[in-house]
């Protein structure tokens, strides 16, 4: 999926997105499946478990993958959050003091994501949740800090 409408709104004309990416694919698959299960159960009590699947698929499928967009750029990592109502984050490269990444057993045997967050010495803790191969991505950030 690519973000590049987000990405107009927020980059120099200077700057441009060295990597993007979102929550994991797996990560969605595993919870669909999870709430799918879950509506299982509630069939009989008229149909209620449609309704929850519905829900759970417009928030898993849909709503996670367009309101959680990640990029880093040849300067800066971005972090965009939100559908109808958003919020950045961006921090410099020259910024970050470190990184680090975090598996929770749960997902990192189940969905095989994990979490990067990156630090700085003023602000809190991005956190980047629920991605695709977080130490990939961690000596992705790594490599274009170090280029940058």
């Amino acid at each position: 999926m690519t973000y590049e409408k987000i990405w107009q709104k927020i980059l120099n004309n200077d700057e441009k997105i060295e990597y993007e990416f979102s929550i994991g694919d797996r990560y969605i698959k595993f919870m669909l499946i999870v709430w799918g299960i879950i509506s299982v159960c509630f069939l009989p009590i008229l149909g209620f478990g449609i309704i929850i699947f519905l829900i759970a698929y417009f928030y898993y499928a849909y709503y996670l993958r367009k309101s959680n967009a990640y990029a880093f750029t040849n300067k800066r990592v971005l972090q965009h959050n939100g559908w109808l109502s958003t919020s950045l984050r961006s921090i410099d490269y020259s910024k970050i003091t470190d990184t680090s990444v975090e598996e929770p057993f749960i997902d990192r045997v189940l969905t095989k994501t994990g979490y990067l967050v990156v630090k700085t010495a003023s602000t809190d803790a991005v956190i980047f949740k629920s991605i695709n191969e977080p130490y990939e991505v961690k000596k992705r950030l790594d490599s274009l800090k170090d280029k940058h």
